[in-house]
């Protein structure tokens, strides 16, 4: 936006030079980028920002520099003409197209050379003079902001003005010389007819003012801006008017216009106003709602002393009416022309500007020191993370929302999960009610990249009846770990799950999980299982069943899933753990060797064991089941050790022979286990 020094002089004083000037507007929010001499005149090129299109004109940049200088504003005096009792015939199809129209005719006018001053205002911003007519209208929009266009009244067709969207197949020549093809998404301006205008953005060349002119329709217009910016770009057309009816033109603001325009043309090129019509199916739309603000509270934002006058002048000063309240609160109403002023930190934000922020008094702001709280739950999760992956596994991060598909493959009912309503891909429809889809779809991208060992866990959230769910989800697959001590790779099974689990709750402190047999769509019958700490449930395990990994095209059938909701797990998780001393007195450790039937788990042993060894028993710890020639049909060997132990004194042979044989003496009992 260029500036006319000289031109903004007849609105207000300056008084300074004009790099001072420069400075004082840059630090007021009106970036000067530039300043350049034209005749005797100096230009300003301005940065002007998106959310003030009341500066992209010469009276707005007045009100600023007559705000920034605390200086008066002074506005043209227009002479207002007689308003005829002949209405102009004009038309608007749509008010959310066009909100305000005013159509003026003018007969008996002189087309010729501007005078002398109106060219000199033009050409010092770039502008090129034409004629009187249309070297007015350039002026009146530059001088206000308000774009207007002049058409010669004895051209349009029928004398008729139609506001309206064009139709498919309507062309129109522009005063730049181009034929443009138009759609339903231009507005145009039309006569009885033809389009003779693209509305605020360029006229026709039919219908354009020429010497020969002797009666002029003079246009003052507000066009929703959305659909001006959409012309622009699919007519490639651009122009001043445009790149302010882009931003917001004030519809308030067309009527001052119109008075200022036709007084200069009646006052230059004479004659008389015939027609007038002032369309307004918008009524008062779009004015700024009353802002209630504090003296007290803008004194504290800009660390500065202000006075409540000093207040009330400078926002006067930008055309805001201030009225006063109780204890130095007042009520702020903005002009129509500023509609981003609408919440106090607005008017903070006009007045820390007008004084000018280089002005403020630099100052460290007063803190006041406080605690945070850590978040328990975010803690909860970065302790799973550090253990989880200490036990060799890797996380992986993925989306919430999946595919109906991937629910219906996981043996998930898509139709109980949480749905998005305006779904952006079908991939991202609904939101997972389990981990296991996304895990799986981690697993078969892994596995096409031939990585076919996988370790994976994620932490996420997963959406249920009950609601929002923080849950942990584990995947196991291919073989263990190389260990240089076996040339046999073996593959994962139930127990690396198992152990990961039991891992993860040892460095948690809490209990060790005990596992039931359960029943699960997604595991294989007899190879799932719930599990329990402190008597709470709070997750399961499994081997995925053949049928999911068929349909998710995974080829790998030693598929292990383990899924644990932390909302359960957190109340089993002590707040601390006391100290105790390793005991310096050594063990006695014992091995069993039991053939059990295949139903029986090995949570039943166990549970014995623990029962019956009372507070010299350390520790139960699975070695191994055998499957073989050795174990009659129907039952399995499994193989545990008992680590017996006292922390007060050594134990003797006698008495843990005693607490070993009651616990033999059981199993055989209760489970029809023998022992081997």
């Amino acid at each position: 936006m260029k500036c006319s020094i000289n031109w903004i002089k007849d609105y207000t004083d300056v008084g300074i030079p004009v790099e001072k000037l420069a400075h004082r507007l840059t630090m007021a929010g009106m970036e000067v980028e530039k300043i350049e001499a034209v005749g005797k005149d100096k230009v300003f090129e301005l940065e002007i920002t998106p959310n003030r299109p009341d500066c992209l004109n010469m009276i707005g940049l007045a009100r600023e520099t007559a705000a920034v200088l605390n200086n008066k504003l002074r506005l043209p005096k227009t002479k207002k003409f007689r308003v005829p009792s002949k209405k102009a015939d004009v038309t608007i199809k749509d008010a959310q197209d066009c909100g305000r129209y005013i159509g003026t005719v003018i007969r008996d006018v002189k087309v010729g050379p501007s005078p002398d001053w109106v060219q000199q205002r033009l050409m010092s911003v770039g502008l090129r003079p034409i004629n009187n007519i249309v070297d007015i209208t350039n002026f009146v929009l530059l001088e206000t902001g308000q774009p207007l266009h002049a058409f010669d009244y004895d051209k349009l067709l029928g004398k008729k003005i139609i506001v309206r969207r064009a139709r498919g197949g309507e062309k129109i020549l522009t005063l730049d010389g181009e034929e443009k093809a138009l759609d339903d998404s231009v507005l145009i301006i039309a006569d009885d007819k033809r389009p003779v205008a693209v509305a605020g953005i360029m006229g026709g060349e039919e219908t354009q003012v020429t010497e020969a002119t002797r009666r002029i329709l003079l246009e003052s217009a507000s066009f929703n801006s959305v659909i001006i910016r959409r012309a622009t770009r699919l007519l490639g057309l651009f122009s001043d008017s445009s790149y302010r009816f882009e931003r917001g033109v004030d519809i308030h603001n067309t009527a001052e216009a119109t008075v200022r325009a036709v007084s200069l043309i009646l006052e230059i090129a004479g004659g008389a106003v015939e027609q007038y019509k002032d369309l307004f199916p918008g009524k008062k739309v779009g004015c700024p709602a009353q802002i209630k603000v504090d003296l007290g509270q803008i004194k504290q934002a800009l660390g500065a002393p202000l006075t409540a006058a000093r207040m009330k002048t400078i926002l006067t000063k930008l055309g805001c009416a201030v009225k006063a309240g109780k204890k130095n609160s007042f009520t702020v109403i903005p002009p129509s022309f500023r509609q981003d002023l609408r919440l106090p930190p607005d008017i903070v934000e006009e007045v820390a500007r007008i004084i000018g922020y280089d002005n403020l008094p630099m100052a460290l702001p007063s803190i006041s020191y406080s605690s945070v709280p850590q978040d328990e739950c975010r803690q909860f999760k970065l302790r799973i993370m550090d253990l989880l992956q200490g036990a060799g596994l890797h996380q992986v991060i993925s989306y919430s929302l999946i595919s109906r598909e991937a629910c219906t493959m996981s043996r998930l009912d898509p139709e109980k999960c949480l749905a998005v309503k305006n779904a952006l891909t079908q991939d991202q429809a609904v939101f997972r009610s389990a981990l296991i889809p996304s895990l799986l779809a981690d697993a078969k991208l892994n596995l096409n990249r031939l990585e076919k060992d996988l370790r994976l866990f994620e932490i996420g959230h997963c959406y249920t009846a009950a609601g929002e769910q923080d849950v942990v989800g584990i995947l196991l697959t291919g073989y263990r770990r190389a260990d240089w001590r076996s040339a046999q790779k073996i593959g994962v099974d139930f127990f690396d799950l198992k152990g990961a689990i039991t891992h993860l709750c040892s460095g948690l402190h809490c209990e060790s999980p005990r596992f039931a047999i359960s029943r699960d769509a997604i595991f294989c019958s007899g190879e799932s299982a719930d599990f329990f700490v402190s008597g709470r449930k709070v997750g399961k395990a499994g081997r995925v069943h053949p049928d999911i990994l068929k349909d998710w095209d995974i080829r790998q059938s030693n598929v292990y899933y383990a899924q644990i909701v932390l909302d359960d797990l957190r109340p089993c998780v002590p707040d601390g753990r006391a100290y105790r001393p390793y005991s310096e007195y050594p063990a006695i450790v014992r091995d069993v060797s039991l053939a059990v039937a295949k139903d029986v788990p090995y949570q039943k042993a166990r549970d014995i064991a623990v029962e019956l060894g009372g507070d010299l028993l350390k520790e139960v710890n699975f070695v191994e089941q055998y499957l073989g020639e050795k174990i009659p049909a129907g039952q399995r060997g499994i193989v545990f050790s008992l680590v017996y132990r006292s922390s007060q004194r050594t134990l003797t042979e006698e008495e843990i022979n005693k607490i070993h044989q009651a616990i033999l003496d059981a199993l055989s009992a209760r489970l029809g286990a023998v022992v081997r």
